[in-house]
C-alpha cells in the first residue's frame, strides 16, 4: 500500500488540474448583459459602462441577425446591472409613425387613422429627444383635435406637453428649445402652448472612477485584470502538471525497485542449497584426513 499512495496524490492533482483549468477558463468568460440591441444603443450602454469603470465590448449578437450585444467579464455582471438599471439602459423602444400604422384594418376609420398619427408624431419626437446626451428618457403628450370641416366656429386649439427626465440639475436643453421642436413637428401646436416638465437625476460621480484593480496583493490595469487572471490560472496548471509528473516518476521509481527486490529475492530462492557431504568436508577444511 506504501507504494500505491503516490498514484493517488498524482490522480488528485490530475483532478485538481482539470479544476483549476475549468476556473482559468471560466475567469476569463464574457457574458452579455444586453442583447438585440440597434448600434446605437449597443454604443450608448458600452459608453456608460466605460464612464462608470467597467470594461464592455460590442460584438454582433449571435442570435438576431443585424443586432448587436453588450458583454462584460463575469466578476462586472452585478456592476454592469446596476449601472445599466441607473442610467435607464438599454432605453425602450419607441413606436415612429410607421410603427403606429394599423396594418391589420382593411379600410381604418378616420378617427383610428387621426389616433395613430398623433401616436407616430409622438413617438418621432421623443425620439429625437432621447438622442440628445443627458437626455434619460423623453414622454410627449399631443392633444391634436380632429379637424371637422362640417364644423363652424374656431377648431379646437391644439396643446402638446414634454416630460424630460435628464441627469443633473442643469438640463441639456432649454425650455424653449424643446418647445420649438416640439411646434415644429407636431402641426397646428403653438410654441407658447408646449408645457414642459424637468425631472432632474442625480449626476453620476466619475471622479472615483479608477482605471486600476486589485488581483490578490496585485494592483494592476483593469483591462489587463483578466489576463492577470488567466495568467495566474495558467502558472497554476504548470505547476500542479509539474508535481503530477514528479509523483508519476517516484511511484515508477519505487515501482522498478520492488520489481527488482522481487528479482532478487527469486534468484536468491533459486539458488541450489549445499548437501550434508560439502558441509563436512567445509568443516574440516582442506587437507584433513579422512
Amino acid at each position: 500500500m506504501v507504494y500505491n499512495r503516490p498514484m493517488a496524490l498524482a490522480r488528485s492533482l490530475r483532478s485538481a488540474l482539470s479544476t483549476i483549468a475549468l476556473i482559468a477558463l471560466a475567469s476569463g468568460c464574457a457574458v452579455p448583459v444586453a442583447a438585440s440591441l440597434d448600434e446605437p444603443d449597443a454604443n450608448r450602454v458600452v459608453v456608460a459602462l466605460d464612464q462608470s469603470g467597467i470594461d464592455a465590448s460590442k460584438e454582433a449578437d449571435p442570435a438576431t441577425e443585424g443586432k448587436f450585444r453588450v458583454t462584460v467579464a463575469r466578476d462586472d455582471v452585478g456592476r454592469a446591472l446596476a449601472t445599466m438599471r441607473e442610467e435607464e439602459l438599454p432605453r425602450p423602444k419607441v413606436r415612429g409613425v410607421l410603427d403606429a400604422a394599423d396594418r391589420g384594418q382593411l379600410v381604418p376609420s378616420q378617427a383610428a387613422e387621426h389616433a395613430q398619427l398623433v401616436a407616430g408624431l409622438a413617438g418621432e419626437l421623443e425620439k429625437t429627444l432621447t438622442g440628445v446626451d443627458g437626455v434619460l428618457a423623453a414622454r410627449v403628450h399631443l392633444n391634436l383635435p380632429a379637424r371637422e370641416p362640417l364644423r363652424d366656429g374656431p377648431a379646437p386649439k391644439a396643446t402638446a406637453s414634454v416630460l424630460l427626465e435628464h441627469r443633473g440639475t442643469t438640463p441639456p436643453l432649454a425650455p424653449e428649445s424643446i418647445q420649438s421642436l416640439v411646434s415644429g413637428g407636431a402641426p397646428g401646436v403653438a410654441a407658447a402652448d408646449v408645457a414642459v416638465v424637468f425631472v432632474p437625476r442625480t449626476a453620476r460621480a466619475n471622479g472615483g472612477r479608477t482605471d486600476l484593480a486589485h488581483v490578490g496583493p496585485i494592483t494592476v490595469a483593469r483591462g489587463s485584470m483578466n489576463t492577470l487572471k488567466v495568467a495566474f490560472a495558467g502558472l497554476a496548471v504548470v505547476v500542479l502538471a509539474l508535481a503530477a509528473a514528479t509523483l508519476a516518476l517516484w511511484a515508477k521509481v519505487g515501482r522498478m525497485r520492488r520489481e527488482r527486490e522481487l528479482e532478487l529475492a527469486a534468484a536468491a530462492a533459486a539458488r541450489p542449497q549445499a548437501g550434508p557431504r560439502s558441509v563436512a568436508t567445509s568443516a574440516r577444511g582442506p587437507g584433513h584426513p579422512m
